[in-house]
């Protein structure tokens, strides 16, 4: 509470003239006066606060701070309540506890006049000096001990406590001693009027021969396998008697040494010893597990299953058959090749795995235990996911006779496995390590074979091999003639400077038909005869060379009829005319006029980094178009590239000409 000298209490109010208007008039007129009295005007105290003082007892004295001001003027103080506290100068002096209010009055000073200003003071009780609680270690065999408090500046009552009273109890201030240990005394001192509870402790040591204890060993039952076990106590030093106590009665109860299996799990059962004589007590511990049958597991076999890049990749997983109902965890060792939910499966029950790569996988499996069967011992088969290998496109090839070799590159494939290859005609190309060594000419299939593993099925893919050797050099083709009812006529080849294959075609086979290399002579009339020489060793397919067959009809020869006679005498030089009839009469037919055809000649010349192809002698109106490296080229000239080139010259889509070059 604060007392302001601006702010009159009531009672100072009460003494104030009743007639309060007289008074304000009187002071009107004081202050006009004043105003016109030519003396100095006094000057008005500015106090700032003056707050509240709290402190507790004990402290002894207290230096008043007082409020800020603009007055030089002196202090003073003064204690509404003695008892509490005093004033001597600017300093309290703390006397008990409770509440006083503080005047501080400051005196006039020249202009400044007096003035005052109160605080409240509220003296709480003090924290009462403890002195030490000595520890102490006492015999057993003492029995007792009284305790004496510490000293302290409060003379509030104590009590005492024990931290363990199965040690040591307290009753008052005596402590009876039932066991060896050490345990914490805290003496409690209460409140008063001038202080606050206060509270120490000590550590008291009972002192007792410590027993040595013999072992006391875990103990495994099997649920049902016996009714009860009687516990053997350790052996001991000391002749205290034995107790035991289990830390799980639901799985093994306890009565007097008698221990009962009662379900699955484990307890601590322990063994205590009572203090006796000089001895203290002790106790030790041993776990006992009561366990429950191991179920019987059947067969978990390994498993196959085919990863496609389409498809539910899903592989169905059957739990062991078992003689528990318990439920079945399965776990995969690596998730990325084949994932199990979570979710148990029941007994019986399958679950589905669902598969990620191809590779291979632990899957583990492990029953619960339920009933009068514990878990299973975890069982485990291996899961292999067979891929089967994504082949990409793999691009034909066109190579010419004098190609130096080549490294045959496989098609794309996830599989990791090696390729081998193989050649379907080794006289055109030859494959070793993977490696292309050209043979000649002419085409083959190679068929490249990736191996197959534990985690990958085989995979295959063929392409196309040409060998573009020189184009043999052709003779003339030289015009057949025959006659109807001829013995088949066996076809002269032109000359060649290849040793290839011929094969003949008839241009009307209702003149004649080829067959084994010879024209079978089927009626009069005339045929074209086209001849191709295929493609062998260093020499590629031939270009088509042609000639005219003619075939006239052949002359009738009639049957001659021989005379009867009983003597028939053989005649040195029988006659017989034959007297040919109109229709046996054949006129010849003119051989049609075949102009010879002309041979294409193709010319290719390089200078530098320019390839210039000219073809002269072409047939009128056949398309004749070039390639270099199978891309288009122009009949002219061609920049290109340094590399090797390979020109390719095809006149009514047949190949007339083909030449490696290399371009520097």
């Amino acid at each position: 509470m604060r007392i302001d000298t601006e702010n009159p209490t009531t009672s100072q109010r009460s003494r104030r003239t009743p007639a309060r208007s007289t008074l304000v008039v009187a002071l009107a007129v004081a202050v006009v006066s004043l105003a016109l009295a030519p003396i100095a005007q006094a000057t008005a105290t500015i106090f700032g606060p003056f707050p509240r003082i709290t402190t507790t007892y004990g402290v002894g004295t207290v230096t008043i701070v007082p409020p800020t001001t603009n007055s030089p003027g002196s202090w003073s103080y003064v204690s509404s309540n003695p008892r509490v506290a005093t004033v001597n100068g600017g300093v309290l002096i703390i006397l008990s506890t409770g509440t006083s209010t503080i005047t501080a009055t400051q005196a006039a000073s020249g202009a400044f006049t007096e003035r005052s200003r109160s605080a409240l003071l509220v003296v709480n009780p003090g924290t009462p000096i403890v002195g030490v609680f000595a520890s102490q270690s006492v015999s057993i065999t003492q029995g007792s001990l009284m305790l004496s408090p510490p000293t302290s500046t409060s003379n509030g009552s104590w009590t005492y406590a024990s931290s363990k009273p199965s040690i040591a109890s307290v009753s008052g201030n005596v402590v009876t001693f039932l066991d060896g240990g050490v345990v914490e005394i805290t003496a409690t001192q209460s409140n008063t009027t001038l202080f606050t509870g206060a509270t120490a402790k000590m550590t008291l040591t009972v002192v007792a021969l410590v027993p040595v204890l013999g072992t006391f060993g875990n103990i495994t039952l099997m649920k049902d396998s016996v009714g009860s076990v009687t516990l053997i106590a350790p052996t001991s030093t000391g002749p205290g008697a034995w107790t035991f106590t289990s830390s799980n009665p639901a799985v093994a109860s306890i009565n007097g040494a008698t221990l009962t299996p009662v379900g699955l799990g484990t307890a601590i059962i322990t063994a205590t010893q009572a203090h006796s004589g000089n001895y203290g007590s002790a106790t030790v511990s041993m776990t006992t597990t009561i366990q429950a049958a191991l179920p019987t597991i059947g067969a978990f076999p390994n498993l196959t299953a085919a990863y496609t890049s389409s498809g539910a990749n899903t592989v169905i997983i059957k739990a062991p058959t078992s003689n528990s109902s318990g439920g079945w965890t399965l776990t995969s060792s690596d998730p990325t090749v084949a994932s199990i939910p979570a979710t148990g499966v029941a007994a019986g029950a399958n679950a589905t795995a669902t598969l990620h790569k191809p590779g291979a996988t632990l899957i583990t499996a492990t029953q619960a235990g339920v009933g009068n069967y514990g878990s299973s011992t975890p069982v485990a088969m291996t899961l292999t996911v067979v891929g089967t290998p994504t082949i990409g496109a793999w691009a034909n090839i066109e190579k010419v006779i004098k190609d130096s070799d080549f490294t045959l590159t496989p098609p794309s494939t996830n599989s990791p496995n090696a390729w081998t290859y193989t050649s379907a005609d080794t006289n055109v190309v030859e494959i070793v390590s993977g490696v292309v060594k050209v043979k000649g000419a002419g085409q083959t299939t190679i068929t490249a074979t990736q191996a197959s593993s534990s985690t990958w099925a085989q995979g295959a893919a063929t392409l196309t091999i040409r060998v573009l050797g020189d184009i043999p050099t052709i003779g003339a083709f030289a015009a057949m003639t025959a006659t109807v009812g001829q013995t088949p006529l066996e076809i002269k080849a032109p000359t060649t400077n290849s040793l290839g294959t011929w094969t003949y075609t008839s241009s009307d086979p209702k003149v004649a038909t080829v067959s084994a290399g010879t024209l079978v002579i089927v009626g009069a009339g005339t045929a074209t005869i086209s001849a191709m020489q295929l493609p062998l060793g260093n020499y590629s397919q031939s270009n088509t060379v042609q000639t005219t067959l003619t075939v006239k009809a052949g002359a009738v020869v009639p049957t001659p009829t021989p005379s009867a006679s009983a003597s028939p005498k053989p005649s040195a030089s029988p006659t017989v005319t034959a007297k040919p009839t109109p229709s046996a009469t054949v006129k010849p037919i003119p051989a049609p006029t075949v102009k010879p055809i002309a041979k294409p000649v193709v010319t290719v010349t390089v200078v530098k980094r320019v390839i210039t192809i000219s073809v002269t002698k072409a047939a009128a109106g056949s398309k004749v178009t070039a390639t270099i490296n199978k891309v288009a080229a122009k009949i002219g000239k061609n920049t290109v590239k340094p590399g090797i080139k390979t020109v390719v010259v095809k006149i009514a889509g047949k190949v007339v000409y083909t030449r490696g070059l290399t371009i520097k």
